[in-house]
């Protein structure tokens, strides 16, 4: 299941009985059918498993996308085993309800949360505290590797403006001792016509 406009969907591959051919049939004829199953992260208790209607295509088109690109769903983000703040009986308590990465915990609502149990809503609090930390993380590293790749770009302007001088200063005496060669022997004269 992934987590998309605040639920956990899943679109699955499944079949139902079509009864007007089974009838004619004299025997149970079958359908395939795209399903969808809609969580509420952290509730049991509303899960919603039906053929998915164009409703559901449109409003989860994302999953939709992923299941008919035939992409298996690892979840998003960073996996509750992975968090060093959380405990393991509490890794298992949240994936029986869905919960299945920091940022689904992040998401769940205070009703959901409040059913869980005493401790979840502050843990779901550190969970928020550790993605603000974490976007704030990525923007400071970012913000060091444009700075190093600014420095190496500066770095690299000195040298090419240190080669540059390098022929520069080379060059004028060559241009110097040919004006002052030009100079001592006068301007040219022009040649005389018969």
């Amino acid at each position: 299941m992934i987590s998309e406009n605040g639920a956990l969907v899943e679109f699955y591959q499944g079949s139902v009985q079509n009864k007007s051919k089974s009838a004619s049939a004299g025997r149970p004829i079958f359908e395939d059918r795209v399903f969808v199953r809609i969580q509420t992260p952290g509730d049991t208790r509303t899960v919603i498993d039906r053929i998915a209607t164009d409703q559901d295509r449109q409003r989860f088109a994302r999953a939709l996308s992923i299941f008919e690109r035939g992409i298996q769903i690892t979840a998003e983000g960073t996996p509750l085993e992975e968090w060093p703040q959380i405990t393991r009986s509490q890794v298992n308590e949240l994936k029986h309800v869905g919960v299945l990465s920091v940022e689904v915990l992040a998401e769940v609502s205070d009703a959901n949360i409040q059913r869980l149990g005493p401790g979840y809503t502050q843990l779901r609090l550190r969970a928020r505290q550790y993605l603000e930390a974490s976007a704030d993380d990525a923007q400071a590293t970012a913000a060091a590797r444009e700075r190093e790749a600014l420095e190496e770009r500066v770095r690299l302007l000195e040298e090419e403006n240190a080669v540059l001088r390098d022929r520069a200063e080379a060059q004028p005496k060559d241009e110097n001792e040919k004006t002052s060669e030009t100079a001592r022997r006068g301007r040219p004269r022009k040649a005389e016509q018969p």
